[in-house]
């Protein structure tokens, strides 16, 4: 498993990228830790997840991402881009999920076209 979190205060952005499978044992660390990240930015921030090679999450992977997408609520988030990639499986499982929640982000290939819909030049 890879995780890598960074907020962009400048851009007043979270970054979230996770590779491979959270197992059950994992999940509340990684979840705590994007937690951290997301107190570090201004209400109105926005939120960038690549999930384009992350496995299907179990039980306890879900209820810590129900936790985030509580935590984004609850600072105010602005806009939310989930990287899917070309892999549909995990894009799917999260987007039922994200419907249950009321969270529809929008949907990107990449990065580069994450930042250039947040940055305004795609629509």
């Amino acid at each position: 498993m890879v995780v890598d979190i960074h907020a962009d205060v400048g851009k007043n952005r979270i970054f979230i990228r996770i590779e491979g499978q959270v197992d059950n044992a994992q999940a509340q660390s990684v979840a705590d830790a994007i937690i951290k990240e997301m107190d570090r930015l201004r209400p109105g921030f926005d939120v960038v997840s690549d999930l384009s090679n992350a496995e299907a999450l179990g039980p306890e992977s879900l209820a810590q991402f129900k936790r985030i997408v509580e935590a984004q609520r609850a600072r105010k988030f602005g806009r939310a881009v989930r990287i899917v990639g070309r892999v549909p499986h995990t894009a799917l499982q999260l987007a039922r999920t994200s419907k249950e929640a009321q969270h529809e982000p929008h949907l990107a290939f990449s990065r580069e076209e994450a930042e250039r819909w947040l940055d305004g030049e795609l629509p």
